[in-house]
């Protein structure tokens, strides 16, 4: 009988072993994750907070190519679109390639047109941008983007999209990255994990004890900004994948859901005629008329299609973006990758929304902005957190021995 009481007894303490035996595990991957990846993913992060607003800080360095002077009429006074395009083309090398077109937001922006330039010194072509006036069809400027051969010859904000999605080294940087988000995805379910309140005090869990000293106050801060950002963690993290290991991603993605191969969705047969930039977006307008354009990707030549990005309102503050394919001859809509379709396509075009934040508009751009600074702060309270501990250590054995 007593010995059946000394094992009920022993059961808690085994327990408890158990979960310092398992938090001392999580504690070691966590810290050790954070010292090799927290220098870079504080990089990755500050310039992810930078691009979240890109647009408005390319308008203020560059507001000779950017702005332009709207008429009283607004958009009502735009030249056709296909002469505004025409315009873009005649100022850039015959054999550049157009990747896709920006649309102006607001009144007093210009139309943002990229193009794929050789440059005879590197395999990979340049990157250049051709800003044209929508009220005159004329160029305002044209600037080097990304340049293929020196990383350090981009535009600013091109040098900041490089150093945040490759940290400037190309092709490999993408997919170190990438595992980057994958290491800091586990990174942050152990902070979880060891935030997670086991004695059941909530209250206490969400809370910074103050006043408090020095370390207590480094410690509250370093759990507490991981725990009160970790949907827009997590979001950004997932997404981040879909943009630096699209392959491994869409692999994942196919293993529940079938997904589209838009290259499928050609243009064709040809014809002598072709439909127009105005007319495939008035084709985009009578169909989906509450959404706004954001961006256009023209038809490659040959037989490919229109691509025309729009963003919507779904509702309770919620905003998405789909994607139309317009067959360049005939105008017939061969696709439409919409967020709300709940299919594996539909997953797939939530992840641009949730990256930049646009699927909150404002509020969620603003909290994607203050995720990415959030990582320098965790690194930086992690890194003295661990300072710490080791010099208490230090304190701690000479007294034992």
């Amino acid at each position: 009988m007593t010995g059946i009481d000394l094992s009920l007894r022993s059961t808690p303490a085994r327990r408890r072993v158990a979960l310092q035996t398992s938090r001392k595990i999580w504690l070691k991957i966590h810290l050790w994750l954070g010292l090799a990846l927290g220098l870079f993913l504080s990089i990755i992060g500050i310039t992810g907070s930078a691009l979240v607003f890109f647009q408005a800080i390319d308008e203020a360095l560059n507001p000779e190519l950017r702005i332009v002077a709207p008429p009283p009429q607004g958009r009502a006074a735009w030249r056709p679109l296909e002469e505004i395009a025409a315009a873009a083309r005649a100022s850039i090398p015959a054999n550049s390639h157009l990747g896709w077109c920006y649309w102006p937001q607001s009144d007093d922006e210009a139309f943002l047109f990229y193009y794929q330039v050789e440059n005879g010194t590197s395999e990979r072509p340049d990157t250049r941008h051709v800003f044209v006036d929508p009220y005159a069809a004329k160029v305002t400027g044209t600037r080097l983007w990304y340049s293929s051969g020196d990383v350090f010859g981009s535009s600013v904000v091109g040098f900041l999209f490089k150093l945040h999605y490759q940290l400037l080294v190309p092709g490999l940087g993408d997919t170190v990255v990438g595992v980057m988000a994958v290491l800091a995805f586990i990174s942050t379910v152990t902070g979880v994990v060891l935030w997670w309140p086991r004695n059941g005090k909530w209250r206490n869990a969400f809370t910074m004890k103050w006043p408090a000293r020095p370390e207590r106050l480094n410690y509250d801060i370093h759990r507490l900004s991981g725990v009160f950002l970790l949907p827009v963690a997590l979001a950004v993290l997932l997404s981040g994948l879909y943009f630096n290991l699209p392959d491994q991603f869409r692999a994942v993605v196919e293993a529940f859901s079938h997904l589209t191969k838009v290259e499928k969705y050609r243009s064709g047969p040809e014809t002598p005629t072709y439909v127009s930039l105005d007319e495939a977006l008035a084709i985009v307008a009578r169909q989906f008329p509450e959404g706004r354009i954001y961006a256009v990707t023209m038809p490659k030549p040959g037989n490919g299609s229109y691509a025309v990005n729009q963003l919507f309102p779904i509702g309770w503050g919620l905003e998405g973006r789909r994607t139309i394919y317009i067959d360049q001859f005939r105008g017939d809509m061969l696709h439409v990758n919409d967020p709300l379709s709940g299919d594996g396509d539909g997953f797939m075009a939530w992840q641009w929304p949730l990256h930049s934040g646009y699927v909150l508009g404002w509020p969620g751009r603003i909290a994607v902005f203050v995720f990415g600074l959030s990582w320098p702060l965790v690194f930086v309270t992690g890194v003295i957190r661990w300072l710490q501990k080791r010099r208490a250590r230090g304190v701690v054995e000479p007294r034992r021995t």
